[in-house]
């Protein structure tokens, strides 16, 4: 499986850029996991990357705010069809822009090997991605936290522990850092998490930060 970031706060050279979150992952199953805020960022760093936004299997969001769902009509426009598995709420908008519907209201798995926490506090999902050997976490905004998160996909996939956790931890402090290391190898802090939250996890957990940025490719 590998992970493709198509949009990160931080560029990448010779990417688009904007303030926004959107990885394609590409494994068991084919799918876009949030949309950053215009799709044609997704599509020209799609190009750079080498790889297509069509034949997608399914979408997901993680919650509805702009920089996540904003390249979501082109991505529906490349794959009529294809369920997009988000919050409740704006479901005719979903329809227009050419998705099946897949609302979201309680943990359990989305497709084989996909799990989502639900939506905490009924706002905001991260999911959880079977590899051969381990767990992938994968959030927006955490706005609910990125702990509670991380612990709701591993309680629902029955895994005890992830492999990586990556995406945005809005601003997390240095204690739910340390937290959040207990329950996974490797973290990947992005998006909304603040250059405070990164400098801490490569200080103190060299072992487990991985570092990433628009057009980062994550191999497992």
């Amino acid at each position: 499986m590998r992970i493709l970031v198509l949009n990160d706060n931080t560029p990448g050279k010779g990417f688009l850029n904007d303030w926004g979150w959107s990885v394609l992952v590409e494994g068991k199953n084919r799918f876009i996991f949030d949309a950053d805020t215009k799709g044609e960022i997704l599509l020209h760093n799609s190009r750079v990357l080498g790889v297509s936004l069509k034949g997608l299997d399914f979408a997901v969001l993680s919650h509805w705010h702009y920089d996540h769902y904003g390249g979501l009509p082109l991505v529906g426009e490349l794959n009529p069809g294809i369920p997009l598995y988000a919050p409740p709420g704006n479901g005719t908008m979903v329809r227009q822009w050419g998705f099946r519907v897949g609302e979201v209201r309680k943990a359990g798995e989305l497709e084989a090997g996909v799990w989502t926490s639900g939506p905490l506090n009924g706002f905001e999902q991260a999911i959880g991605v079977e590899t051969p050997s381990a767990l992938v976490v994968i959030v927006g905004c955490s706005h609910p936290g990125v702990e509670g998160l991380t612990r709701a996909v591993l309680e629902v996939s029955g895994y005890g522990k992830a492999h990586l956790v990556i995406g945005g931890f809005h601003y997390l402090p240095a204690g739910a850092l340390d937290r959040l290391s207990e329950l996974t190898e490797f973290i990947a802090p992005a998006h909304c998490s603040g250059e405070d939250a990164k400098a801490y996890v490569r200080r103190k957990y060299p072992e487990k930060f991985v570092e990433v940025r628009t057009g980062s490719v994550i191999e497992l």
